[in-house]
């Protein structure tokens, strides 16, 4: 016999912009209107601000939080938080860096953000340094939007790649045991039209500006490139250039240089869908994606399209909840998402959810009359 409806909540919780629990009560508010439906509340996030904190909060007492002071993008000290979660029949233990914390934008004035040449990765560097010392094999590494633009190369030198980097091969080799992982807010490579310094276009900086820190991560490539040839595509024997693949472009090169020591590279909405087990509950059931607000950028990236798009993949449908909506179906469909709805008068997300219960999930009819 097939078990009763499934729903599966998941929140976007990238920015903050809806709080803790948030996808617990939107599950209460459905499960208000259709007790006769399974719901599950789970919640994404991009990888930016707020991700390693997301992850403590869903692996509950698995996680252990690690208090550290590392150079800011400035030099100063910050303190920031390593996430170190262990799981029962897993060897090892997983570190979540959270990299808004040590060179996020609040970390620096508006003047530097002008012209960041001159801010670092450093601290960055260092924190990976913590994490193995607290006994990592593995570490993420969460990248949104940072205050520091130097390729990666001051979390470089922060791992005794040396002022000129001569060194970064012994430090890759230092790094072979550690698993690594980016989980980025963008697929941006580091230079180009759509790379890193382009970028820096939609925070107001100067087109002079982006220009000459193109150049600048320009002659940082071709110095790492002399030092770690690329290896050839085995189809086109073109070198693979490191500076063009998915994500490296993050956090002003954070994930340029992260990649030079071995990680692999998604956005940090589809890596939690594997590594909070949120994708393995989609198929059969009705996907209710949760968002602050649900725009063309939703569209496009972050935990909404990430997340709609594993639904499309084993033909579960979706509806998503916003506080605002400004997408029509049209724009939506191209995600497989059957209906987009906003919160009414005074109603809250928990009220919205048990409103739209009524038409996704109505009650099952009665059963018919047994013959007399």
């Amino acid at each position: 016999m097939p078990g009763p409806p499934r729903v599966v909540v998941v929140t976007d919780r990238s920015g903050d912009r809806l709080p803790p629990g948030a996808a617990e009560d939107v599950a209460r508010g459905w499960a208000r209107t259709a007790p006769h439906v399974r719901v599950e509340a789970h919640a994404g996030h991009d990888g930016g601000a707020g991700f390693g904190e997301l992850v403590a909060e869903r692996c509950g007492t698995d996680a252990a939080t690690h208090p550290v002071v590392v150079p800011g993008p400035t030099g100063r000290p910050v303190p920031a938080v390593i996430t170190l979660v262990r799981r029962d029949g897993t060897s090892g233990a997983t570190a979540y860096l959270d990299t808004a914390q040590i060179a996020g934008r609040h970390l620096a004035d508006p003047g530097l953000l002008a012209d960041p040449g001159e801010l670092s990765s450093a601290g960055v560097g260092r924190a990976l340094l913590l994490a193995r010392e607290l006994g990592a094999q593995r570490v993420v590494v969460g990248v949104g939007p940072l205050a520091c633009h130097d390729g990666g190369a001051g979390l470089l030198r922060a791992l005794g790649a040396g002022d000129d980097l001569a060194d970064l091969p012994a430090v890759r080799r230092d790094w072979a045991d550690t698993q690594l992982v980016v989980a980025s807010t963008t697929e941006a490579s580091l230079l180009g039209f759509h790379g890193a310094s382009a970028t820096l276009a939609e925070h107001g900086v100067d087109p002079q500006v982006t220009q000459r820190l193109e150049s600048r991560l320009g002659e940082l490539t071709d110095r790492v490139n002399a030092l770690l040839p690329p290896q050839r595509d085995l189809l086109t024997g073109l070198p693979r250039r490191p500076e063009r693949v998915a994500g490296a472009g993050a956090g002003g090169g954070v994930g340029y240089a992260v990649q030079l020591l071995g990680a692999r590279t998604d956005t940090g909405a589809r890596f939690l869908l594997d590594e909070l087990g949120i994708r393995d509950r989609l198929p059969g059931a009705l996907l209710v994606l949760v968002t602050d607000v649900y725009d063309y950028t939703s569209v496009h990236e972050g935990v909404v399209a990430d997340t709609a798009r594993a639904a499309l993949d084993v033909a579960a449908p979706t509806v998503v909840l916003g506080r605002e909506v400004s997408v029509g179906r049209r724009e939506g469909m191209s995600l497989g998402v059957s209906g987009s709805y906003a919160p009414r008068g005074t109603e809250d997300l928990a009220d919205l959810a048990a409103r739209v219960a009524r038409t996704w999930t109505p009650p099952p009819p009665p059963p018919p009359h047994a013959p007399r």
